[in-house]
């Protein structure tokens, strides 16, 4: 277990440096300002719809999230990215519903899988979990949350603001693209770092909650409540 443990660790901050050097690399190669001019000469509009129909197919939403950032700035590129993740949660939520959720459900009979089953006050962990959890791609964060068995208002609202809080060092960089300065670079690499440090808190809290509540459920099992005075016991 503790094997396993350091194992994903490695690859959580392999991960995490690999991003960089490869942000780096970019950067020298192609130019901060030349991927601000590249994003600048891009409608809104057409990056909006772009934002808001490419990840449902597979498009990687941090990449446009810096390409917002660069195209409207800091601030308006979170609300576009907002607008855009309300869109992607909605479209991916009914085209899982409409046409994907029959066959999944399917093939998890002939494996004989059984979804697991999720406390009320667990919905909201179990969001937040997906939406942080760094390997999977966003797009099958966003139809694994629709094919599970959480209420879509559970999903939309504490989705969209998890998965802005996971984007939100890419809409940083790419609003900082057109005029990079080191102080700016600091303070995109401290924030990018705090995040980080947020979203594994928050990740390795809920596992232990959950995984009290697990133990809890366990020992209660083993260990039933005795009979209440005056009931019979058997002899």
């Amino acid at each position: 277990m503790a094997r396993n443990k350091n194992k994903n660790r490695i690859i959580f901050w392999a991960g995490i440096i690999g991003c960089v050097i490869l942000l780096g690399i970019l950067s020298h190669l192609i130019g901060l300002k030349t991927m601000h001019a590249w994003a600048a000469k891009i409608n809104g509009w057409v990056l909006f719809l772009m934002m808001s129909l490419l990840p449902l197919v597979g498009m990687p939403m941090s990449l446009l999230g810096i390409m917002a950032g660069a195209k409207f700035g800091p601030l308006d590129g979170f609300a576009v990215s907002g607008a855009a993740v309300a869109v992607n949660l909605i479209l991916s939520w009914w085209i899982a519903r409409k046409w994907l959720r029959r066959p999944v459900e399917k093939i998890l009979r002939k494996v004989e899988y059984k979804m697991p089953e999720l406390e009320t006050d667990e919905y909201a962990g179990i969001c937040i979990l997906t939406a942080l959890i760094p390997g999977p791609s966003y797009t099958l964060k966003n139809y694994f949350l629709a094919l599970s068995r959480l209420p879509f208002r559970i999903i939309f609202w504490i989705g969209l603001p998890a998965h802005l809080f996971a984007m939100s060092p890419g809409i940083l960089f790419g609003g900082f693209t057109g005029a990079m300065t080191w102080k700016k670079a600091v303070f995109l690499a401290a924030y990018a770092l705090l995040l980080i440090g947020a979203s594994h808190f928050l990740v390795r809290a809920i596992r232990s909650r959950k995984k009290s509540r697990g133990a809890k459920v366990m020992d209660d099992k083993a260990d039933p409540k005795p009979a209440a005075d005056g009931q019979r016991r058997p002899g």
